[in-house]
């Protein structure tokens, strides 16, 4: 005889029988927040605190479909939500001074260009955007971005060594002012040069950008062997130059010419070459003259 879903049950057998059975389906439902909580184990998930709150809006849809454990979750939810206001706090009460500190004990300069959102300082050679809602920040050079990392000063100073090893690893300052030479006068002989034999010079970086490719690529010129050539990269290659004073080599002299009137207001257009303080101006165009070395 079969109880009705609001009677016990008559034998100790059976009453065992609808527990075990309200245990599966309760183990049923946990399993599902679980698997719904999954991405909320993961470090990387923190990594930009402004997309947090989306992904918990999208668990707590998920988790209203699983009524029997949905409060389980929800704890979890709320704990997380905790965690970001904190850190969003401890981000803007904090980061200041650790930064200077961590900057002093790694003997870097670190100088506040801007205090509101979002907080810029400039720790040489690189500029340093701060978004403290989001909890990242972004090394800069020449306006452009070169690294993204999460806004800690620990991981900041990290980003900045590592990003400056990167950009002057095998720099040779000969060596890229001849590669500046071959790309102008490739990017002339293909009809780029005005009658001044100026080239602008987002017309002559996809020239350089060959040149400046690895042996392997120049034997195998495939995709695998290419390495991209930026913006940030020349005006960093450039910089690069004039710290080591070699503007001219074997009868040639380096020029770059500023972008005035409305091309300096085209960003698309000119490149803003600097210094490792951030003071520069926009250039145009590229060119070279001759010019008599000193013996």
């Amino acid at each position: 005889m079969l109880e009705s879903p609001g009677e016990e049950p008559a034998t100790i057998d059976r009453r065992v029988a609808r527990l075990q059975a309200e245990l599966k389906d309760e183990a049923r439902a946990l399993n599902k927040v679980a698997a719904a909580l999954a991405p909320l184990t993961k470090p990387k998930t923190y990594e930009d605190l402004g997309k947090i709150p989306g992904i918990v809006e999208k668990m707590r849809m998920k988790l209203q479909g699983v009524p029997m454990a949905a409060m389980r979750g929800q704890r979890v939810l709320d704990l997380v939500h905790e965690d970001v206001a904190a850190r969003k706090s401890d981000l803007r009460q904090r980061l200041a001074r650790e930064l200077q500190e961590v900057c002093r004990q790694a003997g870097l300069e670190l100088r506040v260009i801007q205090r509101g959102e979002p907080v810029e300082v400039r720790i040489p050679p690189f500029g340093v955007l701060i978004d403290r809602e989001n909890g990242r920040a972004q090394l800069v050079f020449a306006k452009q971005p070169v690294a993204e990392c999460g806004a800690t000063a620990d991981v900041i100073v990290q980003a900045h060594a590592t990003s400056l090893q990167s950009m002057s690893r095998g720099f040779q300052a000969e060596g890229f002012l001849e590669a500046c030479y071959r790309a102008w006068r490739a990017a002339g002989a293909a009809g780029l040069a005005g009658s001044s034999e100026r080239v602008e010079i987002l017309d002559f970086l996809p020239y350089l950008a060959v040149q400046m490719q690895s042996r392997a690529f120049c034997a195998d010129p495939s995709k695998g062997n290419y390495k991209g050539y930026t913006r940030a990269r020349f005006a960093f290659d450039v910089h690069q130059l004039k710290q080591a004073g070699k503007l001219s080599h074997d009868g040639h002299r380096l020029n770059l010419g500023v972008a005035t009137g409305t091309t300096a207001s085209k960003k698309n257009r000119a490149v803003w070459i600097e210094d490792e303080n951030g003071e520069g101006e926009f250039k145009l165009t590229i060119f070279f003259t001759s010019v008599e070395e000193k013996r």
